[in-house]
């Protein structure tokens, strides 16, 4: 037993060097502030070893999307090969979001690998990124890049790789992206064969098998301990626009420290990019679970293990093509978790045991046309989370970025941020730089909006909810006020 946790304590930091790794040599800010991506080493059924992440939407999709990967590639794999998928119809969520692993063989058998799931620049869609706040359909998010090999026995598909970087507005970066993640996946390869050549290709395989089922007993034996039986359906509308709401219901069932959901009676949804896959949804359910410890320890195929879900086919939480995902991690993944804490505590989760807070968002660029149009992420503050300070859980942990950062690279000057009279964080952002369209997303749920946002431009003040296209001009103005969840715990 002791020397399978050094071996698995050698596989985890594995992961976590990946982890950073990328985050080190990305180029895009969505992925070096924003961390939106996630790293784990998988086995070849796949069984998910070890997963390092910075946020909670991607707890089953590496795993799920390499599922996906493998099925297609199942008789088709050699030394050298990299493959990808970047579609919420195959194990994904987002669709700019790519998966991309590194299948590895050790003694003529595809073992241990690493994986890299990642949110890029832009990879298409009717506008540039990943905010599109009236998508119904999928390809107005993005282009769906269905499994396809990215290098062929080391060798680099250039045809495949002109094909992605065509569909991008962000060419540079999504580039830079892909290269800094080959290189961390290949590195991570390197190290696993060390670790097998040392250790033994049996005691790694073990000290695996060993740790998955350690890690469900004691997942399944915290659910038992902090919930007990649960047995309880709640619901909630989601608001897809100013009139029209789908419903989100879950029954939360506890047997034996397992999870299992069963969304019957879920709307269904094909008029807004609200969808949550069912990878998404038992992901977040996980975590809502399991939110006070997952971050002490390596995310595994065990835990995974103890959540199962039903829903009807074409319903919010088990859409089919094509309906529209974008806004799923933004909107209806923070409903879930809050009835999923709900229902494990009986009914109404205490303030400190929520972990949602969704809030308003702003994506800028280029006016329509321009080739290379590198999207924005206007995100200058957050929502206040239910402990009273910080970002909600499910924000992650991105970055904030600095005014100085902000300034220089993408010439939009902080004007203000503190903490206003009326306990929300405001925050003022000024454009210093050439005309920008811009893309912009007020969240709504019973109360009405979550957030405003507002565009002064000469002394003109437009409040706005959800809208495409909004012209910035130089000198305009973004006024950001982030929603609170509870009061300051300082007062």
């Amino acid at each position: 037993m002791i020397r399978s946790q050094i071996i698995y304590s050698r596989i985890a930091a594995i992961a976590r060097e990946l982890a950073e790794t990328v985050g080190r040599t990305a180029r895009s800010p969505g992925l070096t502030e924003g961390r939106r991506y996630a790293a784990a080493l998988l086995t070849g059924e796949p069984q998910l070893v070890a997963q390092a992440q910075y946020d909670a939407s991607h707890v089953f999709l590496i795993r799920d999307s390499v599922a996906a990967l493998l099925d297609r590639f199942a008789f088709n794999l050699g030394e050298g090969d990299i493959v990808l998928v970047g579609d919420p119809y195959s194990g994904g969520s987002t669709p700019q979001a790519l998966t991309i692993a590194a299948p590895l063989f050790y003694e003529g058998e595809l073992v241990l690998f690493p994986a890299v799931r990642a949110e890029m620049a832009d990879l298409a869609g009717e506008f540039p990124g990943s905010l599109h706040p009236f998508a119904s359909e999928t390809w107005q998010e993005a282009v769906r890049f269905t499994p396809l090999k990215l290098y062929r026995h080391g060798l680099l598909q250039r045809d495949a790789l002109r094909f992605m970087l065509r569909n991008s507005r962000a060419e540079s970066q999504v580039r830079a992206d892909i290269e800094a993640i080959v290189s961390a996946l290949r590195a991570a390869s390197a190290s696993l064969v060390a670790l097998m050549d040392e250790k033994g290709r049996k005691a790694t395989e073990a000290a695996i098998a060993y740790t998955i089922t350690h890690s469900r007993a004691l997942g399944a034996a915290e659910i038992t301990e902090r919930y007990g039986a649960v047995d309880r359906t709640e619901t909630a509308p989601i608001s897809i626009s100013a009139d029209q709401a789908v419903d989100l219901a879950v029954n939360v069932r506890t047997t034996d420290g397992q999870l299992a959901l069963d969304f019957a009676g879920t709307g269904a949804n094909r008029s807004g990019p609200y969808n949550l896959t069912p990878g998404q949804a038992k992901g977040y359910a996980l975590v809502a679970a399991l939110a006070e410890t997952l971050d002490t320890t390596t995310l595994n195929d065990g835990h995974l293990q103890l959540v199962s879900m039903t829903a009807p086919k074409g319903s919010l939480v088990d859409p089919v093509m094509p309906a529209a995902t974008g806004l799923s991690d933004a909107v209806t993944a923070h409903h879930l978790v809050r009835l999923v804490r709900a229902a494990l505590h009986g009914g109404v989760a205490p303030d400190e045991a929520r972990l949602d807070g969704v809030q308003p968002a702003v994506l800028a660029f280029l006016p329509i046309g321009a080739e290379d149009n590198p999207p924005i992420s206007l995100d200058p503050g957050f929502a206040l989370s239910a402990q009273g300070w910080g970002p909600p859980v499910l924000a992650g942990r991105r970055q904030m970025p600095s005014a100085e950062v902000l300034e220089a690279r993408e010439h939009f000057n902080l004007v203000s941020r503190e903490i206003g009279d009326d306990g929300l964080i405001h925050a003022v952002i000024r454009n210093d730089g050439p005309e920008l369209e811009g893309n912009f997303f007020v969240p709504r749920d019973q109360g009405g909006p979550r957030g405003r946002l507002t565009l002064v431009v000469e002394g003109v003040r437009r409040v706005l909810e959800s809208a495409v296209l909004v012209v910035i001009p130089p000198g305009g103005l973004i006024e950001f006020v982030y929603p609170a969840y509870a009061e300051r715990v300082d007062g």
